[in-house]
């Protein structure tokens, strides 16, 4: 059987609802979005790749019960392979995570049926701002409506189904995302739905900025507390993260 190239993992990482799971990180991206941390594997520059091998004994050093595929970005992983990815990790006893920046619905809404959690990274509501970085916010809101219908149809079923959920995740960071973002986004979540807010790092490796070049909203802030309380006026579930 044949896998996706696996270029990282980190054995215990945020991976939603409140759950620190393995991750493992594939290559390759369709957005360029400058404040990626990721720069290596969404250029898809030559690194060593981690044996399927390694990725099992190490997951199953941790006991987890979950794993997160992250990148990069998924999607643009064949398929096939991915399914081979999912039915290897399937086999180890554990549920199956994915992050995703929804921007290849076509690729991801069949794969949603194959997993247990889903982390949407909506980047801002400027359609120009997505063209900015080669992506269209129409297939992001799309994919959005993928994912409460998933979550809808698995609650509807028997006792039996396994769970699925969702995460919405928006980086704040200051070019890409403002009060009227903020606005914009909440109106396609729903009150029970959970949206992660996270801040804009700044690191060495950014795919498009240097470091300094842009800088973060200031935490504590009365601009950063706007936002956030904003948010919260469409969902009852924000989750901070690094603020």
């Amino acid at each position: 059987m044949n896998f996706p190239k696996i270029y990282g993992f980190n054995k215990c990482t945020e991976a939603g609802k409140n759950l620190f799971a393995p991750s493992i990180f594939l290559g390759g991206c369709n957005l360029r979005c400058p404040y990626c941390m990721n720069s290596a594997l969404v250029t898809d520059r030559f690194l060593d790749i981690i044996p399927i091998e390694e990725i099992r004994d190490r997951v199953k050093a941790e006991s987890a019960d979950f794993v997160m595929i992250s990148g990069g970005e998924p999607t643009c992983t064949d398929t096939s392979l991915l399914m081979n990815l999912f039915e290897e990790i399937r086999s180890w006893g554990c549920g199956i995570g994915m992050s995703t920046n929804g921007v290849n619905r076509e690729a991801l809404r069949p794969l949603l049926a194959h997993v247990n959690y889903i982390a949407l990274d909506i980047k801002t509501s400027r359609a120009d701002k997505y063209s900015e970085i080669g992506g269209d916010i129409t297939d992001v809101i799309l994919s959005k409506s993928f994912l409460t219908e998933e979550k809808q149809k698995r609650e509807g079923e028997d006792l039996d189904c396994e769970e699925f959920d969702f995460e919405v995740r928006t980086t704040l960071y200051p070019l890409f995302v403002d009060l009227a973002d903020i606005h914009a986004i909440g109106q396609i979540i729903k009150k029970d739905e959970t949206w992660v807010l996270q801040q804009f790092r700044q690191t060495k490796n950014m795919l498009g900025l240097k470091e300094g070049e842009v800088l973060p909203y200031p935490s504590p802030s009365e601009q950063l507390r706007e936002l956030i309380d904003t948010a919260k006026t469409y969902s009852d579930n924000v989750v901070l993260r690094f603020v």
